[in-house]
């Protein structure tokens, strides 16, 4: 095997590798930015389910005084009747 065959399979065998490298890094940086969107969605997501669930609260609370609200009228509905019964 002369020097020019060695130069040849170098040429071959440098090629090849930088071609893999590149393969690699861009699956590499592929990989990175769907990552990268999955987790801006997530954000996203997670954002608004925030909201959503501050909305929730904030009607449970007025459910709840509403709730309050119409027991304490039945309870001096119910009182009014007994007083008057007796």
């Amino acid at each position: 095997m002369g020097i020019t065959d060695a130069v040849g399979a170098a040429e071959i065998v440098g090629g090849a590798a930088l071609f893999l490298m590149l393969v690699y890094r861009q699956v590499k940086t592929g990989a990175r930015d769907a990552w990268r969107e999955e987790a801006e969605a997530q954000t996203l997501r997670a954002d608004r389910l925030e909201k959503e669930l501050a909305r929730l609260t904030e009607t449970v609370n007025e459910l709840r005084r509403e709730n309050r609200e119409l027991r304490e009228h039945i309870d001096r509905l119910i009182r009014g009747t007994d007083d008057t019964a007796h």
